[in-house]
């Protein structure tokens, strides 16, 4: 029976929400969908056919090596899958590739669309300005697909089916050490109705205090691309995107951000995003609802003007 295996992500037990992304393309593909989960992890919802429970804890689970074996198993209970489904994290990218090489199946990365006419996977390149396109001559073929691409087409199954399979030895040479919290965040950006987020076009880091001065003049809190959290002009917390935060504010003021796909998947579905940049070409331009070309200063200065 031809079906789609979709490898979950989990942390602390907790269903990690870009699986939504993975059960979106699977519902696309239209077979049989099979969630793999370690043992004692929650489940969001029903939205997979076949629900199959390894017993071992998401600590051996998540790491490819242990993996490998664990897909052994399934492979041999099940047979091959048409479809492999990791997400395009760093769990997903380093145990796609590993699996990819173990089984001998071709792997893409970072898929971001699907044709369904002509079962076509989408993969984009230049901050989305072109897209390559692929498809599997038969056998298996790994995906690891891109946060916030997919999640729209995950519906709910009426009703899913648990399975359990035993577990495996952990391969030595490679253990879980332990969970490092992140940086503990002055203010939640998740939960802001208005972000005003800046990018490496606003120069240098002595323009900060200007936009924090217009965030709060908006009553906005103020977030930033990675390339400004990597100049440690913000701190990490505030970061969106897909190494930040998936952020849905009602309003999404982007200053000097030119749109790089892993930005834009983390603020793609908020309310209203305004982009403010001189570049005309900037990819950031077509997700947005309203657009200015112009200097993001004068238009900074001229924002502050009017708030008083």
């Amino acid at each position: 029976m031809s079906y789609t295996l979709i490898i979950a992500e989990v942390r602390r037990g907790v269903f990690e929400e870009r699986n939504l992304d993975s059960a979106g393309i699977a519902a696309l593909l239209g077979k049989e969908a099979v969630m793999l989960l370690p043992d004692g992890a929650y489940q969001t919802g029903n939205i997979a056919d076949t629900i199959v429970k390894v017993k071992v804890g998401e600590e051996v689970f998540l790491n490819p090596l242990n993996l490998k074996n664990i897909l052994e198993k399934v492979f041999t209970a099940r047979g091959n899958p048409d479809v492999i489904i990791f997400t395009h994290s760093s769990f997903g990218m380093e145990s796609a590739a590993y699996t990819a090489g173990a089984f001998g199946f071709p792997v893409v990365t970072d898929v971001s669309g699907y044709d369904k006419e002509r079962g076509v996977f989408l993969k984009s390149y230049y901050s989305d300005k072109i897209f390559g396109e692929f498809k599997a001559n038969g056998g298996p073929v790994v995906l690891s697909v891109r946060s916030g691409s997919f999640k729209e087409f995950a519906a709910e199954k009426t009703a899913t089916r648990v399975e359990e399979i035993e577990g495996v030895a952990p391969v030595e040479g490679r253990t879980f050490v332990e969970y490092v919290e992140e940086e503990k965040a002055d203010v939640d950006i998740t939960k802001a109705d208005f972000l005003l987020s800046v990018g490496r076009g606003i120069g240098n880091k002595d323009e900060i205090p200007a936009y924090e001065d217009l965030a709060g003049k908006l009553k906005a809190v103020l977030s930033g691309s990675r390339p400004v959290i990597d100049k440690m002009w913000l701190p990490k917390p505030r970061q969106v995107g897909t190494s930040g935060k998936t952020v849905k504010p009602k309003v999404y003021l982007a200053m000097g951000i030119s749109g790089a796909f892993q930005h834009i998947a983390g603020m793609k579905d908020s309310e209203c995003i305004i982009a403010v940049n001189k570049d005309t070409e900037a990819p950031i331009f077509q997700y947005a609802h309203f657009g200015i070309v112009a200097d993001i200063h004068k238009v900074r200065d001229k924002l502050k003007e009017i708030m008083g």
